[in-house]
């Protein structure tokens, strides 16, 4: 009951927001200039401060040399994204029982991504990932600990602790979709294949 709780306050709290908060926008419009400008010092000062001090300025310097012609197009791809609103900001809140509430920004507010309270929206592909890591994680399969045999057990525990750490970060998760098809790239590099029934996500493949 305390994530609960906690989860509550969390979503009075970005309800009550008074005034809206400015998107990525105008940092990636910074980028992409100084991208095509090929300015380093004004791309190493848009990294968070952990970057900067896990990279010397002189190797980044060096690489972005090295790289001009592909970075180019990335520069063209973000301007397209952002051009098309398809830009996501997301966050991610740390609750006491080693979970996560990812938010996402909306209209200059953020909300809470997906439902609460065990009972999850499945809007979006990633939505529907991240109920199932819920599931896992609070062992919500009912019975099945029970008819299974010793063996069988420990591959289970093994497959949902594998599972668990590959979704553990969902902010490196990568989402592809097409339609009504969507694939979902995990940190280990496995693949969870989705599709989309009656307007809501669902999990049909763990590749």
């Amino acid at each position: 009951m305390r994530t609960h709780g906690a989860m509550i306050a969390l979503l009075v709290g970005c309800a009550g927001a008074p005034a809206p908060v400015a998107g990525p926008e105008a940092t990636l419009e910074a980028y992409t200039e100084a991208l095509r400008a090929g300015d380093a010092r004004r791309l190493y000062a848009l990294l968070d401060p952990a970057t900067q001090e896990a990279v010397p300025f002189e190797e980044f310097a060096a690489t972005l040399e090295s790289n001009r012609d592909e970075l180019a197009e990335r520069a063209q791809e973000v301007e397209d994204r952002v051009k098309a609103d398809e830009v996501v900001s997301r966050a991610e809140v740390p609750l006491r029982d080693g979970e996560k509430a990812i938010l996402t920004l909306e209209h200059g507010r953020w909300a809470l991504l997906g439902g609460v309270l065990d009972a999850p929206a499945l809007q979006t592909p990633l939505d529907a990932v991240l109920a199932l890591r819920h599931a896992v994680r609070r062992r919500s399969l009912r019975g099945l600990d029970r008819v299974l045999g010793r063996e069988a057990r420990a591959a289970l525990e093994d497959e949902r602790r594998r599972f668990l750490e590959e979704t553990a970060d969902s902010l490196d998760l990568e989402v592809e979709i097409q339609g009504n098809e969507a694939r979902v790239r995990l940190t280990g590099g496995r693949v969870i294949r989705l599709v989309r029934e009656a307007g809501e996500w669902r999990v049909v493949d763990v590749e």
